[in-house]
């Protein structure tokens, strides 16, 4: 049996018009909505955005943190969103170590708050009608994917009965459900912009139960967070311009790899142990200077020439960091040739596990990711080195690629994969995106079946495929004609027009 077999890939979506890949057909279908009706990518991006907070509550909910690349067809401009939150200004290490979950594992969520600050920048329709559109596409009622099951029941054990009184603890794959909580949450934002919880009820309603639980979250806290704009990081590779997310975010762990492997020697198939040994040396090498230099720059200075520059890197090794935590991207094109590719998160399923009571939202744990010293060490109104980022791919600067992935730590090595598949292997989008995959942690080399094994110089564990490697979507700007697809791997669907 071919290796290829085993890819049981869905259905991408090709088109010369607008479309959307995520992790749930729901938000699909209500981005797809909004550009049907006249609205452009950025548009479209707040609507899938806002729906995956209700329908995939526990990766990427109203509690979570968000970045993006937003590439402007008019003027062939790749722009940066950070829309990650920082720590309360009374976090600091005094607090001691800080918890993986609970009410001192929280940072202000961004993600609101960056979708807002988007669409002021460039979106077209009205706000409250995109929030409007959300209401009613999940307020009735939307289909629970198999994720969200499963993340209930490994952590219902855990849950107080504020989560509890808010999900759907007992329903089954497919089920149809509602979580009325947050949809009366959408309402206030729709009223009241992002407002309604950075300044108002929400907010107000968050501080107090997180305090309520010995938490050290303020309304100043919230009413002084503001995302932040800049401009990607990018490198030259193969030809191609590959653009990553910058520091805070660990976007330039990936084009270290890239720095790194664009010179060895090219492994004679892209399932061969000499690709697995060549890609882990880069691994060891980019994660060691990504502990050791990246952090926010707002607090420490970031040598990013340096840590492109292969020499600089070369000698560095370090254990793995890798595994733990999730999310879910989305990639939104219109007809005009406006993308978003953009990621958001709670961290780990559900994050710190905190869920208000009133509009039944669930808060990041994202202040676990801090350290007790170095670049990344815990501060007031700092934010931690960020797992998430998103990649976009321009080819004599018109975008070819988007793409993106849950997985954490692991998220550089999965999109060097993607995009090796494609560029040094000859892979199509969907094949790229379904390739059995290998990743390295703190759980050692994971390895899907498909790859050659023999001669491998490293411990490793085999694991079923498709295996729980991430999951991944992808757009592909071929000749105009645009290749959409979400991967085998997860619950969601490109859709399109």
């Amino acid at each position: 049996m071919s290796i290829e077999s085993l890819f049981s890939s869905k259905v991408p979506w090709v088109t010369r018009l607008g479309g959307v890949a995520s992790e749930h057909i729901t938000a699909s279908r209500l981005g797809v909505e909004v550009i049907r009706i006249g609205g452009n990518a950025v548009d479209a991006a707040v609507a899938t955005s806002l729906t995956l907070a209700v329908t995939q509550p526990h990766l990427g909910g109203l509690g979570s943190d968000l970045v993006a690349l937003i590439y402007t067809a008019s003027d062939g401009k790749v722009h940066f969103l950070n829309a990650t939150g920082w720590a309360p200004a009374k976090m600091s290490r005094s607090l001691g170590k800080v918890p993986l979950r609970g009410p001192l594992s929280i940072v202000v969520p961004g993600m609101l708050a960056g979708l807002y600050s988007m669409w002021r920048r460039f979106g077209e329709l009205e706000w409250r009608r995109l929030i409007s559109m959300v209401i009613d596409g999940v307020g009735g009622g939307f289909p629970i994917g198999p994720s969200l099951v499963r993340a209930i029941s490994n952590v219902l054990n855990d849950a107080d009965d504020a989560f509890k009184s808010t999900y759907p603890i007992n329903a089954k794959p497919w089920d149809l459900v509602k979580i009325p909580k947050l949809i009366n949450a959408l309402r206030l934002i729709g009223e009241n912009g992002p407002d309604a919880f950075y300044r108002g009820d929400i907010g107000e309603s968050i501080v107090n139960h997180v305090n309520s639980l010995d938490g050290v979250l303020s309304m100043s806290d919230l009413r002084d967070y503001e995302p932040e704009w800049g401009d990607p990081i990018c490198v030259e590779y193969r030809g191609l311009t590959v653009c990553e997310t910058p520091p805070n975010t660990q976007g330039l762990t990936t084009l270290m790899i890239l720095r790194l492997i664009e010179n060895e020697p090219k492994a004679p198939g892209p399932f061969s142990p000499s690709r697995i040994n060549t890609y882990l040396k880069a691994y060891e090498t980019a994660y060691s200077a990504r502990d050791e230099f990246i952090g926010d720059p707002r607090f420490v200075k970031i040598p990013v020439d340096r840590l492109l520059d292969p020499e600089f890197l070369k000698g560095r090794l370090g254990g793995p960091r890798g595994g733990g935590g999730d999310t879910t991207y989305f990639v939104v094109a219109d007809s005009e040739g406006n993308v978003v590719s953009a990621i958001q998160s709670l961290y780990y399923h559900f994050g710190s596990l905190v869920t208000e009571p009133k509009y039944g939202i669930t808060l990041n744990n994202r202040a676990a990711d801090f350290s007790m010293s170095g670049v990344n060490e815990v501060a007031p109104r700092k934010r931690p080195l960020h797992t998430l980022s998103t990649m976009m791919v321009m080819r004599n600067g018109e975008l070819e690629l988007a793409l993106g992935t849950s997985g954490a730590h692991y998220r550089p090595q999965q999109h060097v994969l993607m995009l090796t598949n494609i560029v040094d292997y000859g892979m199509n989008p969907v094949n790229a995106v379904n390739a059995p995959r290998f990743l390295w942690g703190t759980d050692g080399l994971i390895i899907e079946e498909g790859f050659e094994v023999t001669g491998l110089s490293v411990r490793h564990r085999l694991i079923k495929y498709p295996g729980s490697t991430g999951v991944a979507s992808i757009l592909a700007n071929i000749n105009g004609v645009k290749i959409l697809y979400s991967d085998v791997r997860g619950d969601g669907a490109a859709l399109g027009l």
